[in-house]
C-alpha cells in the first residue's frame, strides 16, 4: 500500500492532512489565540531518482515502488485467463473512476498543505520579528539602569511597576481600540480575496474568523457594558460606534458564508466542474466543526476553572461559544434543499393540474426523470468524493432527499392518476423499478414492493359474479362499443373505467403521509420506503383491469353461445373462445409484470377472480342450468323408485347436476367440454406457475392466499380455487356425457328389457337380442368420444360410459328379475363377454375387469346352490358395491323358488349380520 502523499515546499516537506479528521485544521490555534508550530519536518537528502545500489532509498519511494509491485500482481491475478481480457474495458472504466475521486482527494489535500506550508512561513516569519523586537527592549532597559540614577530606581521600585502596569494597560486599550477601528477595513479586504477569486474561500474564511476572535474579547465587553447600562441612554450611545465596528465583521461573515452556500449548491450538480470548489467549500466547512469543537472544549475548562474557584463564568463562557457556527448542519440542510430544487427545475412543471386542457405527457417526464437520475450518478462520481467519508453524505443525506422527492413527484402523479393511459402508469410503475436498480447500483437498498405492515392487497371483487356466479355482462365505453376481445393496445391506451369500490387495494393514504428526513448532524440507517402513490395507481390501474376482464369475458361468452363448435385438424371439438380468454389474461400478467411485484400481486388478485368467474361460467354453461328441472331428467322412465331410494349418488348436487346436462346439453357440446375443461385445466396450471415466476418466490403467492379470504383457504395458490373448477368442470363432463348415453330413449327401452320374462316365457333378453342391440348402440357412442374427445381424456369417458352402464345393468337386475332360470345365469355371462368386447378397444383391462366383477358377483350371487355359497357371494358383493345394502340379497332370495321362505328368511338374517359387520368395519 502507499504512504500518504506528501507536498514539496523549498526544504520543507509537510504531511498532507486529512479531510475528515483534526488535521488539517491549520491556524486554528493561531485562530484562537493559542497556536502551536508543528514540529520540524524531515527531508529528503537527495532530491534525484533513487538507483538500487548506488544510495539508499528514501521512505516515500520504497512506498512507490512497494505500490508498483503490488499494482503488477493485482493486474497479473485478474488477468490470468484469456476470457478475462473482456473485462478489460469494464476495469479501465473503473480505474478512471477511482483515479479521479483520488485527483479530487489529493486536490483538496494539497491545498490544505500548501495553505498549511504558508501558514508555518508566516509564523516563523513573526516569531522571528518578535525575538528581534525583544533584544531590543532588553536593551534599551539595560541603559538606564547602567546609569547614575540606577541607585535611585530601585529605591522606587513600586512606583515604577504601577507606573508599568498602568502604562501597560493603556497600551493595550489603545492597540484593542485601533484593532476595533480596524476592524471594517480588514474585513473588506478579506471579502475582496473572494471578489477577486472563489478560490481563495479558505483563506477569507481564516481572515474573517481570526477577526472575529480578535474581537470577541472586547465584544463581550461592550455587551456587558450595554447590560449595566440599560437605563443610561447617555452610556448606550457611547457604545453605538463600537458596535458598528462589530457589525462590519459581521455583515462581512454574513456575504461570506452567503457565498460559502452558494457555492455547495452550486457545485452539488456541476458534475466534474464543480468538484474542486465543493471540496473547497468543505474544508471551510470542516475547519469551521474544528474550530466549534475547540472553543466548546476552551468554554468547559473556563467553566469548571470557575466552579472550582466559586466564580461565575457564564458571561466568559457565553463569549467564548457565541461564534459556534454549526457548518455541517448548514451544508446537510443546504444539500437537502437543493434537491428538491433540482427537481422543481427539472420536472416541476411537467405535471398538469387535475382536469386540465392538457393531459401530463408520461414519456416526457420519464426522459426527464431519466435526466435526473444522470445527475444523481454524476452527483455520486464528483460531488460525493469532496465531503468526507464520515458524513456518508449520500447513504444519509442524498439519497434520502432524493427518494422523498421521487415519493413527492409520485403523489403530483396520482393526483391526475385518472387522466392517466393505463400504459402511462405502466410506464411509471417500471420506470421506478429502474429507479431502484439504479440506486441499489449506488449502494443503497430501496424498497420495490411494500412491506406487509404498509400495504395489504384486497381480496378479489365479488362484484364482478352475479348473485348466481356468472359475470356480470360486460359494459360499454362512452363511445358506445365494447372494448376489442383480441387487443391489448386498446386496453393500455384507454383512461376509462370506474375505480371500482369492491376492489380497493387497502392502502395508506397518501395525505395522512409525511416524508420527513431530519436535519440532525447525526443519524442511522434510512429507510428508503415503498412511495404510498403507487397504491393509488395500482389501485386504479386493477380497477381498469377488472372491468376490462370483466367485458372480454362476457364478450367471449356470447362468442361461445353463437359460433359452432370448432373442430381440430384430427377431428376433435373445441370451443375457441376458451384459448382467446387465457391469452388475454397473459397479455395482461405480461404487462403487469413490468409494474414490479406489488402490481403483479394486484393483478394475480384479479386473473385468479376472473378464472374463477370463467370457470363457473363454463359449469354453468355445460351443466344446462336455467333451461329445465332436473325433475324433468328423474322423471324418465330408466329411473325408478327402487334407484332413487338405494343409491346415494343421486341425491347429490353433482348427480343432478350430471343428469340435467344430459338431458339438455348436446352430446358433442359435452365431449367438446371435456377437451375445453381439461385444457382450461392446463392453462391455469400454466398461469399459476407464471404469477409464482412473477412474484419470484412461493412465500409471496402464500402471503395472497391468507390475503385472499375463504375462497382461496387451504389451497398453495390463489389460482388453485380456478384450477380444482376447471378439473371438477372436465369431471362434470364426462360424467354428463355418459348420463347422456344412458338417458338415451332406446337406450332407456333397452334397459327396461333386460332380466324381463313375459307370461308366455319369452324374453328378448333370454334370446340376447336385447344386449346385442344396447352393445350396437354404446358403440356408437363409443365412437363418437373417439372421434371427438383428444386421445389422453377418450378413457375418462368410455370408462364413465362404461361405469354407467355396469350400474344400470345391475339396477335393472334388482328390479326386473323376477325368477332365476336355469338359462338366466348363462344369459348374464354371455352379457358379461359381450361388455367386454365392446369395451376391450378402449378401455385398459384393469379398469374393464373392475367393472365386469361387480357383474359378476351379482351372477354368482344369483347361481348360488346352497346356503353358504349364497352368504359367501353376498359378501363379495358388499365388499364391491356396499351401497346396495341388503337389497340384492333380499330380490335374489325371492327370484329362488327352489329355496324354501324359512330357508330364506335364515339366509336373509345371515345376509343382514354379514352387512353389519361390514359397515362396522368400514366405520
Amino acid at each position: 500500500s502507499m504512504s500518504a502523499p506528501v507536498s514539496s515546499f523549498g526544504s520543507f516537506t509537510t504531511p498532507v492532512p486529512h479531510m475528515d479528521g483534526r488535521e488539517g485544521a491549520s491556524g486554528l490555534e493561531g485562530v484562537i489565540g493559542r497556536h502551536e508550530s508543528p514540529g520540524p519536518s524531515t527531508s529528503s537528502d537527495r532530491t534525484f531518482p533513487w538507483t538500487p545500489g548506488v544510495n539508499p532509498p528514501v521512505p516515500w519511494q520504497v512506498d512507490v515502488d512497494g505500490a508498483r509491485e503490488e499494482a503488477r500482481r493485482q493486474v497479473t491475478q485478474m488477468l490470468q485467463r484469456p476470457e478475462d481480457l473482456a473485462r478489460l474495458p469494464e476495469l479501465k472504466e473503473a480505474v478512471a473512476a477511482k483515479l479521479q475521486r483520488l485527483d479530487l482527494v489529493m486536490t483538496s489535500q494539497l491545498e490544505a498543505a500548501t495553505d498549511g506550508t504558508r501558514v508555518g512561513l508566516d509564523g516563523l516569519q513573526k516569531a522571528r520579528g518578535a525575538v528581534l523586537r525583544t533584544r531590543d527592549n532588553f536593551s534599551q532597559i539595560e541603559e538606564p539602569s547602567n546609569g547614575e540614577k540606577a541607585g535611585g530606581l530601585a529605591d522606587n521600585h513600586h512606583l515604577i511597576r504601577d507606573l508599568a502596569v498602568m502604562r501597560a494597560n493603556i497600551s493595550r486599550t489603545i492597540r484593542d481600540a485601533e484593532a476595533v477601528v480596524a476592524l471594517p477595513e480588514e474585513a473588506a479586504r478579506a471579502i475582496e480575496l473572494l471578489d477577486d477569486d472563489e478560490q481563495n474561500l479558505f483563506e477569507c474564511w481564516e481572515r474573517l474568523s481570526e477577526l472575529a476572535q480578535r474581537a470577541r474579547p472586547a465584544r463581550a465587553a461592550l455587551d456587558a457594558a450595554r447590560r449595566k447600562a440599560d437605563n443610561d441612554a447617555t452610556a448606550l450611545s457611547m457604545t453605538e460606534p463600537a458596535a458598528a465596528q462589530f457589525a462590519a465583521i459581521d455583515d462581512a461573515m454574513d456575504r461570506f458564508e452567503t457565498t460559502l452556500w452558494r457555492s455547495v449548491r452550486g457545485s452539488l450538480f456541476a458534475g466534474r466542474g464543480g468538484s474542486a470548489a465543493l471540496a473547497r467549500a468543505m474544508r471551510v466547512v470542516e475547519e469551521q466543526e474544528a474550530l466549534d469543537e475547540l472553543l466548546v472544549e476552551k468554554a468547559e475548562k473556563v467553566r469548571e476553572r470557575a466552579v472550582r474557584k466559586n466564580k461565575a463564568s457564564d458571561e466568559l463562557v457565553d463569549s467564548i461559544v457565541m461564534v459556534s457556527k454549526h457548518y455541517k448542519r448548514q451544508v446537510l440542510r443546504e444539500i437537502r434543499e437543493a434537491v428538491p430544487e433540482r427537481f422543481e427545475m427539472t420536472v416541476g412543471s411537467l405535471v398538469t393540474d387535475p382536469g386540465g386542457e392538457e393531459a401530463t405527457n408520461v414519456p416526457v417526464v420519464i426522459e426527464n426523470l431519466d435526466v435526473l437520475m444522470q445527475q444523481l450518478t454524476e452527483l455520486y462520481d464528483y460531488a460525493v468524493p469532496a465531503f468526507p467519508t464520515k458524513y456518508k453524505i449520500f447513504e444519509l443525506v442524498v439519497a434520502p432527499a432524493w427518494h422523498k422527492q421521487i415519493c413527492l413527484f409520485i403523489d403530483r402523479l396520482v393526483k391526475v392518476a385518472r387522466d392517466l393511459s393505463n400504459a402511462d402508469i405502466i410506464a411509471v410503475l417500471n420506470w421506478y423499478q429502474s429507479y431502484a436498480a439504479q440506486m441499489d447500483a449506488l449502494g443503497v437498498e430501496v424498497e420495490t414492493e411494500p412491506s406487509e405492515s404498509e400495504v395489504a392487497i384486497g381480496t378479489p371483487p365479488v362484484s364482478v359474479h352475479d348473485k348466481n356466479g356468472g359475470l356480470q355482462p360486460g359494459g360499454k365505453n362512452e363511445k358506445g362499443d365494447s372494448p376489442s376481445v383480441l387487443s391489448i393496445e386498446s386496453f393500455l391506451s384507454s383512461t376509462h373505467g370506474a375505480v371500482m369500490t369492491t376492489n380497493k387495494i387497502d392502502k395508506i393514504c397518501s395525505d395522512e403521509v409525511e416524508y420527513t428526513i431530519s436535519d440532525d448532524e447525526e443519524g442511522g440507517d434510512v429507510r428508503m420506503t415503498y412511495p404510498v402513490g403507487f397504491f393509488e395507481l395500482v389501485n386504479i390501474y386493477t380497477s381498469r383491469m377488472t372491468k376490462t376482464v370483466q367485458t372480454w369475458s362476457a364478450n367471449l361468452r356470447r362468442m361461445t353461445t353463437t359460433q359452432p363448435l370448432k373442430p381440430a385438424e384430427d377431428g376433435t371439438l373445441w370451443t375457441a373462445s376458451d384459448v382467446e380468454f387465457f391469452r388475454l389474461l397473459n397479455e395482461q400478467l405480461e404487462v403487469a409484470m413490468s409494474g414490479g411485484k406489488i402490481l403483479v400481486s394486484a393483478a394475480a388478485m384479479v386473473i385468479s377472480s376472473a378464472l374463477s368467474g370463467f370457470a363457473s361460467e363454463q359449469y354453468k354453461r355445460l351443466s344446462g342450468e336455467g333451461v329445465s328441472s332436473t325433475n324433468a331428467a328423474l322423471a324418465s322412465p330408466s329411473f325408478s323408485r327402487h334407484f332413487r331410494t338405494t343409491s346415494n349418488v343421486i341425491e347429490n348436487a353433482a348427480e343432478r347436476a350430471v343428469m340435467t346436462a344430459a338431458k339438455n346439453v348436446d352430446y358433442n357440446v359435452l365431449l367438446a367440454g371435456v377437451n375445453d375443461a381439461s385444457r382450461c385445466h392446463r392453462l391455469a396450471l400454466e398461469m399459476e406457475s407464471s404469477l409464482v415466476d412473477a412474484l419470484q418466490s412461493s412465500d409471496a403467492m402464500k402471503r395472497l392466499v391468507k390475503k385472499a379470504g375463504d375462497a382461496a383457504t387451504g389451497k398453495s395458490s390463489v389460482v388453485r380455487p380456478a384450477i380444482d373448477m376447471f378439473l371438477a368442470n372436465t369431471e362434470h363432463c364426462a360424467a354428463a356425457a355418459a348420463a347422456a348415453v344412458t338417458s338415451d330413449p332406446s337406450v332407456i327401452s333397452l334397459f327396461g328389457q333386460m332380466y324381463a320374462v313375459d307370461k308366455g316365457g319369452t324374453s328378448p333378453w333370454l334370446e340376447g337380442e336385447v344386449t346385442e342391440t344396447l352393445v350396437a348402440t354404446v358403440l356408437d357412442y363409443l365412437g363418437d368420444v373417439v372421434q371427438f374427445v383428444t386421445r389422453d381424456l377418450a378413457s375418462m369417458v368410455n370408462e364413465a360410459v362404461f361405469n354407467r352402464v355396469v350400474k344400470h345393468i345391475i339396477e335393472a337386475c334388482m328390479k326386473q328379475l323376477q325368477t332365476i332360470r336355469p338359462e338366466t345365469v348363462g344369459r348374464m355371462e354371455d352379457d358379461e363377454n359381450a361388455l367386454r368386447e365392446c369395451f376391450e378397444n378402449f378401455l385398459p383391462s384393469n379398469r374393464l375387469d373392475l367393472g365386469l366383477q361387480r357383474l359378476a358377483d351379482v351372477r354368482d350371487l344369483a347361481a348360488a346352490d346352497d346356503t353358504e355359497s349364497f352368504v359367501l357371494a353376498y359378501g363379495l358383493v358388499v365388499q364391491s358395491m356396499p351401497e346396495l345394502g341388503i337389497e340384492p340379497a333380499e330380490r335374489l332370495l325371492a327370484a329362488r323358488e327352489d329355496i324354501p321362505r324359512a330357508t330364506q328368511r335364515e339366509v336373509l338374517e345371515e345376509c343382514r349380520e354379514l352387512l353389519s359387520n361390514q359397515m362396522a368395519i368400514r366405520k
